[in-house]
């Protein structure tokens, strides 16, 4: 569904991102993975259409990212930024409701299959409560799900994930990234997530991209991807990679220096 080639980005003088390359199925989860400053996030803009490359392209079904319309690219794909500024007088309803704004009338109404989707992304990121609270009001971490709700309400078939669990605590982290997994697999989605928590992506990623100072490191399984060597190399710590009891994934634990 959605493919690189040779990508290169660069800000100015200042490249970020060198001769990538990777594709992406429907259902399947890529986690984004790599020190500060290694090019992820820089990533996520460029297959957001934010930011265009200077070289290779990018792909949706085989056409072109670059050719496609601001409100074309707003049904394909959905995003999660690292951080924004929500409007502070909105509610919470309506800033989810901001999701469906590709899929308004021509009246720029809210239909029924509309506030359905709203509904529904406040349900399932545990905001619905919440509903009527003035984004002004809010947490960080409640404003990171507001931000994953009004993503979901879009009902793109790709979704951009940049550092969805910053600023939540741990029982809002796993049941977010969880949903984001059930979702991926039940309607066939192909989500991007960029992670700092390496343990957190070998649990939800199928498979692991690292990246550092702009290239492209390793690509695979969390097991392939995730050993003591890269990580060394990527990172600039030692590290201990264990295997979890129940379901054999790594477990990344670092060593005292």
């Amino acid at each position: 569904m959605l493919s690189i080639h040779d990508l290169h980005l660069a800000y100015g003088p200042h490249t970020v991102l060198q001769g990538l390359n990777l594709s992406l199925a429907p259902g399947e989860i890529l986690g984004l993975i790599g020190p500060n400053g290694a090019g992820k996030s820089s990533l996520i803009r460029a297959l957001s259409g934010v930011h265009k490359p200077q070289q290779g392209k990018i792909q949706i079904n085989r056409e072109d990212l670059a050719d496609l319309s601001a409100a074309q690219r707003a049904r394909w794909i959905s995003v999660v930024p690292q951080s924004t500024q929500l409007p502070p007088a909105f509610t919470v309803y309506e800033c989810v409701a901001l999701g469906r704004t590709p899929h308004l009338n021509w009246l720029g109404q809210l239909g029924r299959r509309d506030r359905e989707k709203v509904a529904w992304a406040l349900e399932t990121t545990e905001m619905a409560a919440l509903q009527d609270r003035r984004a002004g009001e809010l947490s960080g971490g409640e404003q990171q799900r507001v931000l994953l709700a009004r993503a979901l309400a879009q009902d793109c078939p790709i979704v951009l994930l940049d550092e969805p669990t910053a600023h939540l605590d741990l029982h809002h982290q796993v049941a977010i990234l969880s949903v984001v997994r059930q979702l991926a697999q039940q309607r066939q989605l192909a989500v991007v997530a960029a992670l700092h928590d390496l343990n957190l992506a070998a649990m939800f990623a199928q498979r692991l991209a690292l990246l550092h100072q702009g290239r492209l490191q390793a690509i695979g399984t969390p097991h392939e991807v995730l050993t003591e060597a890269r990580l060394a190399a990527a990172y600039g710590v030692g590290t201990r990679i264990l295997t979890t009891p129940q379901d054999g994934r790594p477990w990344v634990i670092l060593q005292d220096s």
